[in-house]
Formats: C-alpha cells, sequence, structure tokens
C-alpha cells in the first residue's frame, strides 16, 4: 500500500549544507527532494545516496526551484548534501519526502507561481488529474515577503512540514489519495495576508511494487540531475557502511606497483555538518571507534566501484576568515602492506608471483592485519628466490614492491569489483606487464576532442647511457675497509647511435649486496629510463561510459592529435601513438570544471636507431 512516512522542511545556507535523511529508509521506498533557493537554478542540487534524477524546475522573481526524485538503495545515509550558488548570503529551503509502496516512474507534476504584492490574494496548489486511487498527494508552496512569514493550508495533511530562513518559507503536505478523481487546487493562507513571490507545485505519486536488490550489490546508479560520483565511509576491516560523504575538489589516483593516494576536503560550515563529519574524523583521541586507521573510502563513478582508499590522515583547519575544513588523506589497499613490518625471517624459493603473493598472504596472518584481500592464482615461469630477514627493518609492502621491480620480473595492482562476498578486492598480477593490450582512444584536433592537455617533458640528465647500481655494504670484520657492492657496468644502444657518455648512478632501494641481483635492477634502469627520460603526461576528459577506468592500468592510450606541432602528415594525424597507463589520476568534475578529467602517466618506449 502506498503510504507517506514523513516529510521534512528544513533551511539550508550557503553554498553546502545537509539535511537529515528520514529514520528507517528502505531500499525501495521513494525520496522527494524539493530546494528551492536565492541562488542561480543550474547550482541548485542534492548528492547522497542514490540516484537523484531531476524531474523539473521553475524560476519565479527571487524563487528558484528544483524538484528530485530517488529510489532508494540498499545504503543509504544519514544525511544528503545540499548544493546552491555560493553567492554570499545564499539562502533556501530544502524538503524532503519519504514515501514508501510507490514509483517515481510516471511522476505527474503541476506547478504555478508569480508575483502578487501583499494585499492580493494568496496562492494557491494548482490541481491535477490523477486518473486512479490509491497513490499518493504531494502539495508544496514557497514564497517570500518583506517579512518572515507562515503558511496555513486548507485541508487536512497529516504528513506535513514546513520551515523558514529569512523571509522564505515552503510548507509541504502529503497524504494518500482515496479517489480518482481531479485533485482540486488547494488554498494556502500566508501569515503577512501576502506574498511578493511564490510558486506552488502539485505531485501526483502512483503506487508501485519495487523489488529491492539482494544485498551486498549496491543499489544505486547516479543519473540525470546528480553527480556521477558516491564516496562512502566504511569500517577498514569489517567494511561495515558508515555514512556518505560530501568532498570538495577530490582527487584520486593509482598506479602499477605502488600505492595510490585520495585527497578531499570536507566543508564544515554549520553545527549540522560537524555532527556529520564527526561520524568519520572524531573530536577527541580518546575517541577509538572512527577516524584515520579505522576507517576506508570506497569510491563510486556511475555505480561502478572505483578504489577503496585506506583513510590516513586528516588534517582539521581553523582559518582566520573563520571557515572550519577537514582535508582528508587515504591510500590504496596495497598502501597497508607498507605498514606492517617483516618481524621473523621468510625464504621462499619457487615462481617469483607464487613468493609474492606467499609474502602477502603471509602478513595477512598476523593479528589484526586480515584485510581480506583476495590473490590472483597462476605462475609467471620464472623461478627466482625471495628472502627477507627479520632485521632488514623493511615492511611486507616493501619487500614486494623492490622484489618485483628487478628485470626479468612482474607488475601488480589491486584492484576492487563487486562479487559473490560483496565488495573484493584482489592483488592482480601480469609478467611481464600487466594489461589487456586494449587501445583507448582519445583525440584532439582543431575541431575538438577528448584530450584537454598534454606535456611532455624529455632529460638527459635524469637519463643516461652507462647505468650502474650501488648496492649495500656486506657484513664482515668491523676494522676491515668495507665499501658498497656494484653491479656491472650496463651500456644502452644510445651509444652506438652516437651519444656521448652519460654516466649514472642509482641506488638499489633495498641495498642488496648481491651482484646479480644489482645487475638486473640496472638493466631494468637502462630499459626504462636509458638515454633521455621521455614522459609524457595526458589530460583527457572522460564520458560517463568511458572505456578506461582505474581497473585498466596497463592498457595501452592511443593518442591522435592535430596541432601546430602535430601537424598532419598525407592527410593523416600529426601524432598518433599508443603508449602503456601506469598511473592515473582523477579529478571529478566541480563547479568550473564541468567534466570529469584523468591525468594519465603514459610509459612511453624507447626507440633508438
Amino acid at each position: 500500500m502506498a503510504t507517506p512516512l514523513r516529510v521534512r522542511v528544513q533551511a539550508v545556507d550557503g553554498a553546502y549544507d545537509l539535511i537529515e535523511a528520514p529514520t528507517g529508509v528502505q531500499a525501495g521506498d521513494t525520496l522527494i527532494a524539493i530546494v528551492s533557493s536565492r541562488g542561480a537554478l543550474a547550482e541548485i542540487d542534492i548528492e547522497g545516496g542514490g540516484a537523484w534524477v531531476a524531474e523539473d524546475e521553475r524560476a519565479t522573481g527571487s524563487i528558484n526551484t528544483r524538484v528530485f526524485t530517488q529510489v532508494a538503495g540498499s545504503l543509504n545515509p544519514t544525511t544528503y548534501a545540499i548544493r546552491q550558488d555560493d553567492a554570499s548570503g545564499t539562502r533556501g529551503t530544502a524538503t524532503l519526502i519519504h514515501l514508501r509502496g510507490t514509483t517515481p516512474a510516471g511522476l505527474l507534476l503541476v506547478s504555478d507561481g508569480g508575483g502578487e504584492g501583499l494585499g492580493n490574494p494568496t496562492p494557491k496548489v494548482p490541481d491535477a488529474s490523477p486518473g486512479s486511487a490509491g497513490g499518493i498527494e504531494v502539495r508544496y508552496v514557497v514564497g517570500t515577503d518583506l517579512t518572515p512569514l507562515t503558511w496555513t493550508p486548507g485541508g487536512s495533511y497529516p504528513t506535513s512540514g514546513q520551515g523558514q530562513t529569512g523571509t522564505m518559507a515552503a510548507w509541504a503536505g502529503a497524504k494518500v489519495m482515496l479517489s480518482s478523481s481531479g485533485l482540486p487546487d488547494l488554498t494556502v493562507t500566508p501569515s503577512t495576508g501576502g506574498v511578493l513571490f511564490w510558486q506552488a507545485w502539485t505531485l501526483v505519486v502512483a503506487a508501485g511494487d519495487f523489488v529491492p536488490p539482494p544485498p551486498p550489490t549496491p543499489a544505486f546508479t547516479p543519473g540525470k540531475g546528480s553527480s556521477l560520483w558516491r564516496y562512502t565511509a566504511h569500517d577498514f576491516l569489517t567494511g561495515q557502511y558508515r555514512d556518505d560523504l560530501y568532498p570538495q575538489d577530490p582527487s584520486l589516483d593509482k598506479r602499477i606497483g605502488e600505492p595510490g593516494s585520495f585527497t578531499g576536503t570536507l566543508p564544515i560550515p554549520n553545527a549540522r555538518v560537524a555532527a556529520a563529519v564527526r561520524r568519520v574524523i572524531p573530536r577527541f583521541k580518546s575517541d577509538l571507534t572512527t577516524g584515520p586507521g579505522r576507517i576506508e573510502i570506497r569510491i563510486w563513478r556511475d555505480g561502478v566501484l572505483q578504489p577503496r582508499y585506506w583513510l590516513t590522515g586528516a588534517r582539521l583547519a581553523f582559518g582566520r576568515d573563520g571557515k572550519v575544513s577537514v582535508q582528508l588523506r587515504a591510500s590504496t589497499l596495497d598502501a597497508y602492506f607498507y605498514s606492517v613490518r617483516v618481524r621473523t625471517d621468510l625464504s621462499y624459493s619457487g615462481d617469483q608471483v607464487a613468493n609474492v603473493r606467499s609474502l602477502l598472504q603471509h602478513a595477512q596472518t598476523q593479528p589484526g592485519a586480515n584485510i581480506g584481500l583476495l590473490f590472483q592464482s597462476g605462475s609467471s615461469g620464472v623461478s627466482r628466490p625471495l628472502a627477507v630477514k627479520a632485521n632488514d627493518g623493511t615492511t611486507y609492502g616493501r619487500a614486494a614492491e623492490e622484489y618485483a621491480r628487478t628485470s626479468g620480473g612482474f607488475e601488480y595492482v589491486v584492484n576492487e569489483e563487486i562479487g559473490p562476498t560483496g565488495v573484493e578486492s584482489t592483488w592482480e598480477w601480469g609478467y611481464p606487464k600487466l594489461g589487456s593490450g586494449t587501445e583507448h582512444v582519445f583525440t584532439s584536433s582543431p575541431h575538438g576532442g577528448e584530450i584537454a592537455e598534454m606535456s611532455l617533458d624529455i632529460d638527459a640528465l635524469r637519463g643516461g647511457t652507462d647505468i650502474q647500481a650501488r648496492g649495500g655494504t656486506p657484513e664482515g670484520d668491523a676494522t676491515a675497509d668495507r665499501s658498497p657492492v656494484y653491479s656491472a657496468m650496463v651500456t644502452t644502444p644510445h651509444r652506438a647511435a652516437g651519444w656521448p657518455r652519460i654516466d649514472r648512478l642509482t641506488d638499489h632501494p633495498n641495498q642488496s649486496v648481491d651482484s646479480g641481483t644489482l645487475t638486473a635492477f640496472a638493466q631494468r634502469v637502462a630499459a626504462t629510463s636509458g638515454g633521455a627520460l621521455w614522459v609524457r603526461t595526458v589530460t583527457v576528459f572522460l564520458g560517463k561510459h568511458s572505456t578506461l577506468t582505474m581497473q585498466n592500468l596497463g592498457d595501452y592510450a592511443r593518442l591522435v592529435m592535430t596541432d601546430v606541432w602535430h601537424q598532419r602528415v598525407d592527410g593523416g594525424a600529426g601524432l598518433d601513438i599508443s603508449e602503456r597507463v601506469i598511473g592515473m589520476q582523477i579529478r571529478p568534475a566541480v563547479k568550473g570544471r564541468g567534466k570529469d578529467e584523468a591525468t594519465l602517466v603514459l610509459a612511453s618506449p624507447e626507440v633508438v636507431t
């Protein structure tokens, strides 16, 4: 049976504010949000939970209103974020209506509005023709005056609410339609006897059954009128959902073989927002239930899980202007293993992939260190020993990274997906490199394209033609003359091509004293950065359904460009190359940047004549 459960009307101030979510929201419930503001119509939005769909909007005098609907999912936040124009002093009202047993499909909306002036007839909420009984009738009115006002509706609405900010006030009421006859217009009386500007809405929400998706699959996919992005906070070890987050200017990145990072700022404009932020950032050090170290952030784009980020730091800032904010710092899941020390001697002699897999599995057997990471099976066909000693003072993550980064080594990354047990993170590897070989095409020409900008840095002093690796000093008699172990000299093909000698000495990250290991490391450095080091960085616009995601590191980006530097050749593009994507940073769309942008870190292959 269609049932109106709750109506909340509340004042919202500034560019960012929160409205408290109704209690007891279940998967399949219908939520209607009506936001009226003195700010620009295009700036009005709501975020949080599932897909907020912009249904309608209206501008009348100094009042701008947008109407949104959402079908609630299985993970619902305690608050929703209201966005409006960031002009100083912007005020508005936010209305949240909670319905059960209804569907927003076929929603009927009728609106009216105008300017009256004091002493003129009061506004009327327009009539509507529902066509059938059993649905929900929703009435809404908002107005402004020279003095604060309230509304008195004609008729009985047992589920209703009212709120005001300054001289703007809104009222909303909902009840079941017991008849299929048309809904008459509704008289609402302002306390001042008239209003300067007003808007009135009638919504008819049809009854309907909704079968919620089974957990743990997320029941949300942001759609039209809503940000593509959602940020949810969870307990790091158990995955228990805590709340939604609403960061400003977020940035997230991910790389092959090393941890990626997430940053974002949570503004705290008022006590209501502060209370919500404290569910993730504790106010006192004695609160051990939340905060950096205890929390992870899951990021979703268009309903697709992006990397999980372990919240490792937060900076609470109190500005001279009185503004308070919290800056968040988080790392991809693989960063956790850099915080667990190897406390016992470990030795593995099998396939190199199996060795690292066993090493990280051993990390998860340590008390309190089981983060539920899964592991891709298989082997590379290359056997070489892996030994880590307790007195090395290293961590599981550092040992794994240094072992894999040698000549003949392999690449690995942690990817996330929704699996049979819920959110699953899997350590995945590739030998000799990750990637499916898929090309993702990005173009740029005088007529436009997806490439926003590109830079290419060429540095011979960071390259070199004669490479040698320096390791550690062997243990021995303290009175003896001790010196580090060096690799054999590795000469790149650049010398034969006519380059001058450019020596480069590079330190082995784990200070190995094995000459073979050091030479393999020098060979890898020579293969990746011999001659002049070329570093190409390209920023591209991401469409809603982009084929390139953070789960595709190791794939190729094909860049097709025509400009004054890359002039056309025989009618074709001036530049047409494919390079591996070894890292990616995404900056979600914000005000002033209307599209999601991805900055790709590309591996440029060496070309020697």
